[in-house]
């Protein structure tokens, strides 16, 4: 899981939390590339698990929320370059705003391969909002993104994570049923765990990379072998 991927320097501690370098991330994608790991879809991962489609060894998936103007910029061309693919959630409500994508550059990122997800009309805390409120950010969100790139969109990205950070079981199945009901396949957490429940697939985990970190802190992030034992 990732946000922001950019060199600018940070204005603030969380802006540094949640940036990772250009370098840090060319980095990355080359240890993951170099100890064999293939980037896949949510829509190939779920093919899989419940259709019995193959995956390649070693499948990760690239995430990125928000839709930041670096996810076009930075993060699009670096994946494109090491033969990797990314799946961004996009607020729709936020498109073509200052530091934010434009819908033709969403729509580019679509036909070079990358997969568009939603991420919410207005990216308000699901937790706490109400349901005619959460309804209206799942169905907006998702229609506008069908409309303007004419592809159907299946799954959805939880902002900020909640309810499945500070809500309660009762609150996330409730969100969890009113997403069922919006047409999506699944959705995305910011809960940190390397395993996933093919029960639960509208509480997927995902592993945050944060800005700084080393590579060996980042490939014991997702369970791979460390640089030295590999010569990556």
């Amino acid at each position: 899981m990732y946000h922001h991927v950019n060199s600018a320097p940070p204005e603030s501690d969380l802006e540094a939390r949640l940036t990772v370098t250009d370098a840090d991330f060319l980095r990355q994608l080359a240890y993951l590339r170099c100890v064999g790991y293939y980037s896949i879809t949510l829509s190939q991962l779920f093919d899989a698990i419940y259709n019995g489609a193959a995956l390649p060894e070693n499948p990760v998936i690239l995430t990125f929320d928000d839709g930041h103007l670096d996810a076009y910029t930075d993060a699009f061309p670096m994946l494109k370059a090491a033969g990797f693919s990314g799946t961004f959630g996009i607020v729709t409500g936020w498109v073509g705003q200052p530091d934010v994508v434009s819908w033709d550059q969403v729509r580019e990122m679509a036909g070079a391969g990358m997969e568009i997800v939603s991420h919410s009309a207005s990216h308000p805390d699901l937790g706490k909002a109400s349901d005619d409120v959460v309804r209206q950010q799942l169905s907006a969100s998702k229609s506008e993104l069908e409309e303007k790139l004419g592809l159907p969109i299946s799954f959805f990205v939880y902002p900020s994570g909640e309810p499945f950070r500070s809500g309660t079981a009762q609150r996330q199945a409730q969100v969890v049923q009113m997403v069922k009901e919006a047409g999506y396949k699944g959705a995305l957490t910011t809960q940190w765990n390397l395993l996933q429940d093919p029960a639960k697939p509208f509480a997927l985990n995902r592993v945050r990379v944060s800005g700084g970190i080393d590579i060996n802190k980042f490939a014991a992030g997702l369970g791979g072998p460390a640089t030295g034992a590999t010569g990556c």
